[in-house]
């Protein structure tokens, strides 16, 4: 998967709104800081494997059916991986105050 600099700048300037509206913790934005630079100094390999361990987790499903998902993205025009990103970050945003919760009440 080729780099992402227009969905980095997306997904950091919602979280940081999100932050500022008090929906999620400000860690959020500093984990996420460091995740992306630390995804900067992987190898495209790496960066895949990641990608679809990742999302076999989020999602719940077998890292096998997880890299097929990946492969199809792969296969889609930059507009509209760049549109299903944003939909995923979306979903994955409106967890994260439950997800933050969840953490503290068990941690």
């Amino acid at each position: 998967m080729e780099p992402r600099e227009p969905f980095e700048s997306w997904l950091l300037s919602r979280v940081a709104q999100a932050v500022e509206a008090e929906e999620v913790p400000e860690a959020l934005l500093t984990d996420l800081h460091a995740e992306i630079a630390a995804a900067k100094e992987r190898s495209q390999n790496e960066a895949d494997v990641a990608a679809i361990r990742q999302m076999a987790d989020l999602a719940g499903v077998d890292p096998e059916q997880a890299a097929e998902v990946l492969t199809a993205m792969e296969a889609q025009p930059e507009v509209t991986r760049e549109l299903v990103l944003r939909q995923i970050a979306e979903a994955w945003l409106e967890g994260q105050p439950k997800a933050y919760q969840h953490q503290h009440e068990t941690g």
